[in-house]
């Protein structure tokens, strides 16, 4: 295994052909001396480009959070599994092989010396696992019962053994969206327009980051006059390093507040395309009487966001 890297043993996994067979299941990779479990997972790729994804996750509340997303994609704030921290061996249709590490809010990067080192341990236990799988399809299901996964875990002397690893429950998801008094009494201040409908999206932009040693991702909030197509706001954001994902999500309606304000007029209705857009902005009902509503096509952010 030292003599072989990372990208090479990503092609023996390749060559194994067992992608497909292992793709319902998940198992734990816990090396000795982390402090996190990797938990592995597969993700078919368009067909076009990308074979297959296989991702590393790293820790429970990682895991619980990429399950409770496969199950509702509106939950919490990943709008894509890239931007959950793990690694990441992308596999292409040609058969070459690449591994990333991600994390929340940045962009995907090499891995560094040590990270190569980590990762050819949780890969070799991960072709192991996948070749055992062949030809028994209840190896990542034998500790179901208990409530616990499969896992393969190093102790410190080196040695590697199957053993489950218990389940624990997820943290409670506790979201606070509050709105500064000084918007909320602005805002009543201002005419209410019953008849003026706006639309309002808040995205991850595929193809533009931060120019920085570590580029982040960029996100666009949108606010569209759908009468008169007039953009009412069109930021531009990234994650701060202090509050991530979350607090940049939970700013997202005030700063739509605020767009109103400045506007000069309050609408009386507001569209949305996104579960989780809406779920944020039922706040802002509580504090004005706008009537909020949700849409599976909404062609002004279509258009403008080429969709």
């Amino acid at each position: 295994m030292k003599n072989i890297s990372v990208e090479e043993l990503g092609k023996k996994l390749d060559a194994l052909g067992l992608w497909d067979s292992v793709m319902p299941y998940n198992w734990v990779v816990k090396p000795s001396g982390v402090v996190f479990p990797y938990f592995c997972t597969l993700l078919k790729g368009d067909g076009k480009i990308v074979k297959v994804r296989f991702l590393m996750l790293e820790g429970w509340q990682t895991f619980h959070d990429y399950i409770r997303t496969r199950i509702d994609r509106n939950f919490g704030y990943y709008l894509t599994p890239m931007e959950m921290p793990h690694f990441e061996l992308v596999v292409s249709v040609s058969g070459e092989v690449a591994i990333f590490r991600h994390d929340p809010g940045y962009m995907p990067r090499a891995l560094d010396e040590r990270e190569r080192a980590l990762l050819l341990k949780i890969l070799w236990e991960a072709y192991g696992v996948i070749m055992r799988v062949e030809t028994d399809k209840k190896l990542p299901l034998q500790f179901a019962s208990e409530k616990s996964m499969f896992a393969r875990i190093e102790d410190s002397s080196g040695k590697w053994s199957d053993a489950p690893m218990s389940i624990p429950e997820p943290r409670p998801f506790v979201e606070e969206v509050s709105f500064p008094k000084i918007l909320i009494s602005k805002a009543k201040d201002l005419p209410q327009d019953q008849s003026m409908s706006v639309a309002v999206d808040f995205r991850l932009l595929s193809n533009m980051m931060t120019k920085e040693q570590r580029p982040r991702c960029a996100y666009q909030l949108i606010v569209v006059d759908l009468a008169t197509g007039v953009r009412i706001l069109q930021d531009k954001v990234s994650v701060s390093p202090d509050g991530g994902l979350k607090a940049m999500w939970q700013a997202m309606p005030s700063r739509v507040l605020t767009s109103f304000i400045e506007y000069g007029r309050i609408p009386g209705v507001v569209k949305v395309m996104s579960g989780r857009v809406f779920r944020l902005l039922r706040s802002l009902c509580l504090e004005l009487p706008i009537k909020l509503s949700l849409h599976d096509s909404i062609k002004a952010l279509e258009d403008d966001l080429k969709v």
